[in-house]
């Protein structure tokens, strides 16, 4: 979706209606350059987060040099 400057100024909820439910990106335009983007921010999932950090600690693990 593409939306003016203008657009966000008068209508904020029309604009960010498709980023907070249909998770579209949403590309900010002023005299039809893109200035910005409003990203949706993905929902955490501490599953899939544990997941992710315990299959990266298996790939690499860390070792803490000790202290002088």
């Amino acid at each position: 979706m593409k939306a003016t400057m203008t657009d966000l100024h008068r209508r904020t909820a029309k604009v960010m209606g498709p980023v907070i439910h249909a998770q579209e990106t949403v590309e900010i335009t002023d005299n039809g350059n893109v200035v910005a983007k409003i990203v949706p921010v993905k929902k955490f999932d501490p599953v899939a987060a544990l997941k992710s950090m315990r299959a990266f600690a298996d790939e690499a693990p860390i070792t803490i040099a000790p202290r002088k």
